[in-house]
């Protein structure tokens, strides 16, 4: 990851592009609610806020590795000593969430009536965190008038007079007296400090409490208080300032002397994915060491690395800012990744990050990451307008930065902590623009005219026609990463494709474009197939009830298939004007004229008893392996429905009278011999055709 986000750190440099510089230890607390607070001179606590998920995602911390984060500091173990055999923790378990003023009432008890508890493992942690405190009033020193609030702060955590017990016993009371007074509203959080939650596997050990208090000073006329980001920004300028040391090796992104990382890479935040590691090693990895002359080396970074420490944090801080919330959409978004987490009603779709910039102007336009993904609510593509606001902005650039190139990077989940850079794509803005317009093209010239109705947006109205759009590349990957079964009315989830094979189709950068295009299309006549031919026979029998048995997810997912199929078949040179005529897609429009055909006879003869499944869609999958087998079958039973259709008469039998007309046409067109086996080409074409409408089905 390293090399590519330092191409992005110099295309951001050559802009001054504003990156907040952060100190790699200096990070943001997890979103989770907890508590502010407040000492006073005598270093014990005069107030207490409660502080909800976001407020204390804004926060800062530091911390050194994984252990001593400080102001923000996770309590462990509940504060009070209730058992789980306890009948208190038992009363507290059969109250509902919503009884407030009965869990205040136990909340009373407990501190009146169990012992306050520090373990002994907590303990040490906050004599740490006094040691870090102490080390710290040296380096924040009362000399910026507008962040006194720390040093000031610092003071009174070392008080000497005031022990960490003191501290949390204190806490315990504060948090009861501000619930009583109506200051504090969250029982709930009081009731996870106070009680906790018993391990149930380990009676013998205290309650788990987990929740993050943030310490500050009680007085409210300092300009920058502790829990402030702006506080936050300040400790890492003066953190950097210290750490100048004399140069001790070659960095090996710059080709000269630095002071070199020993220890830990920087861990920038990027997003929804959370804190990730630019460079990290496995001591159980011994291949990872190889190369080490030393064995007792293997913690020194410089020796696998080489990297100034200042490149390092810079490399970091500039991910961070092209990650940064408010360039959601321009700069980043998640995107399907083809895979799940979890099992059973617990799975859900696991995502990677994409970032696009361009070099001299890393914000393109406000859709520039949406043109290439959307999330899982959307119902429908916007991918048309999206792209249309980024080829805009391309336009631009094209003029004012002609040799300027287009960066789009995957970063995915290795394991829970480690990230990894999955695709790097450099383009020149040209060629973006040449593949969503091709992209746009394989939907609307390259397919016939396929229709499908969905329920009406609102009471007493018709059904909703609609026809395919152009998808956004992710959604590819999530069509994909399901597979349908029972003619289509079931859907399993399976891993798909990676985006990285969606996007090598769109734009062409590998070599081995096509051969993933094949795969592509073969994938999804395996996984989607069922599914267009259920929906389509459903349409074909003309009942309702047997169409409703596809929500409209199933549909909207046939139609996006469709789209795909269009854009394939034009990725591999399969033209509509030359496919529509040829073998595949004119036996679909027989078999779907067979369908047709006998739906009419089944009206009128047999008094609208349509049978579970149609001719034509009965020889479906005969037609897919064996087109000459099925086109035998299709004669031997399409003469009794042939003969009625040509003796009866009457407007009412117009329809059945022009199918026939058609399948006599399309029969006397189709070139013999047919082949007696198929390629995924052919399918496609073969399901474009039974799910095409003509201007007769349309009336």
């Amino acid at each position: 990851m390293l090399s590519e986000a330092y191409d992005l750190l110099r295309s951001l440099d050559e802009i001054d592009f504003d990156i907040p510089t952060n100190h790699p230890d200096v990070k943001k607390p997890g979103k989770n609610p907890g508590y502010r607070v407040c000492l006073g001179v005598d270093g014990l606590p005069q107030i207490v806020e409660e502080l909800g998920r976001e407020s204390m995602g804004k926060l800062w911390y530091h911390r050194e590795g994984k252990a001593n984060a400080f102001p923000v500091v996770k309590i462990q173990h509940a504060l009070l000593s209730v058992p789980i055999d306890d009948p208190l923790r038992k009363a507290f378990d059969a109250l509902k969430k919503a009884e407030q003023s009965e869990r205040l009432r136990l909340l009373l008890e407990a501190i009146n009536n169990r012992r306050f508890q520090l373990p002994a493992h907590d303990e040490q942690t906050w004599h740490r965190l006094r040691n870090k405190a102490r080390d710290w009033s040296e380096i924040f020193a009362e000399n910026d008038e507008r962040f006194l609030a720390l040093p000031h702060m610092l003071l009174r955590f070392v008080t000497p007079s005031t022990t960490p017990a003191d501290l949390l016993r204190r806490l315990c009371q504060l948090v009861i007296q501000r619930l009583e007074q109506g200051r504090l509203q969250d029982v709930s959080l009081a009731e996870k400090l106070l009680i906790g939650i018993p391990d149930k596997k380990r009676h013998g050990q205290p309650a788990k409490s987990e929740v993050p208090v943030v310490l500050d000073v009680a007085e409210l006329n300092y300009s920058v208080p502790v829990a402030d980001p702006r506080m936050g920004s300040y400790v890492s300028r003066c953190l950097r300032a210290i750490e100048k040391r004399d140069p001790d090796g070659i960095c090996a992104l710059q080709g000269v002397p630095r002071p070199l990382v020993k220890r830990r890479f920087p861990e920038p935040n990027l997003g929804p994915l959370g804190e990730s590691k630019l460079f990290s090693k496995n001591k159980d990895t011994p291949c990872e060491f190889r190369y080490l002359k030393k064995l007792g080396d293997w913690e020194d970074a410089s020796k696998s690395f080489p990297i100034g420490q200042r490149i390092a944090a810079d490399i970091g801080d500039g991910l961070s800012a092209l990650t940064l919330p408010a360039h959601k959409g321009k700069t980043w978004r998640m995107v399907a990744s083809g895979k799940w987490e979890g099992s059973g009603r617990k799975k859900r779709e696991k995502k990677d990050l994409l970032l696009i910039y361009c070099e001299g102007q890393p914000v393109i336009s406000d859709e520039a990451a949406d043109t290439f993904g959307s999330d899982e609510k959307e119902k429908r593509d916007q991918f048309e307008n999206d792209a249309k606001a980024l080829c805009r902005a391309l336009d631009g650039i094209i003029k004012h930065h002609p040799q300027s190139r287009l960066h789009l990077m995957l970063i995915g989940k290795a394991d829970k902590e480690k990230k990894q850079v999955l695709m790097h794509m450099t383009i020149a803005p040209q060629e973006m623009l040449d593949a969503a317009e091709k992209w746009r093209l394989g939907v609307y010239k390259n397919l016939p005219v396929v229709m499908l109705p969905f329920p009406p947006k609102r009471k007493g109205e018709g059904a909703v026609e609609r026809q395919p759009i152009p998808p956004y590349p992710d959604r590819i990957v999530r069509l994909l990463s399901s597979k349908w079964v029972r003619s289509g009315t079931d859907e399993l989830k399976l891993n798909g494709p990676a985006l990285r094979q969606v996007l090598d189709i769109m734009l062409h950068t590998s070599e081995t474009w096509e051969e993933a295009a094949k795969n592509l299309l073969s994938l999804t006549i395996q996984r989607i197939g069922p599914l267009l031919v259920g929906v389509a026979a459903a349409y074909h029998s003309g009942e309702k009830e047997k169409l409703e048995k596809f929500k409209p997810t199933a549909r909207e997912a046939a139609l996006r298939t469709v789209a795909l199929l269009g854009i394939l078949l034009n990725a591999l040179g399969r033209e509509k004007g030359v496919y529509m005529g040829e073998t595949a897609f004119q036996l679909g429009r027989l078999l779907s004229l067979a369908d047709t055909l006998h739906r009419e006879y089944c009206v009128h003869m047999r008094d609208r008893s349509i049978p579970p499944q149609l001719i034509g869609n009965a020889l479906m999958a005969a037609a897919a392996d064996n087109p000459e087998d099925a086109i035998d079958r299709l004669r031997e039973r399409m003469n009794i429905y042939q003969a009625w259709a040509t003796k009866i008469s009457g407007e009412e039998y117009g329809l059945a009278k022009w199918a026939v007309k058609q399948m006599g046409e399309i029969c006397y067109a189709i070139k013999r011999p047919l082949p007696t086996k198929t390629d995924q080409t052919f399918r496609a074409e073969l399901f474009l055709g039974y799910m095409a409408r003509s201007p007769k089905e349309n009336k």
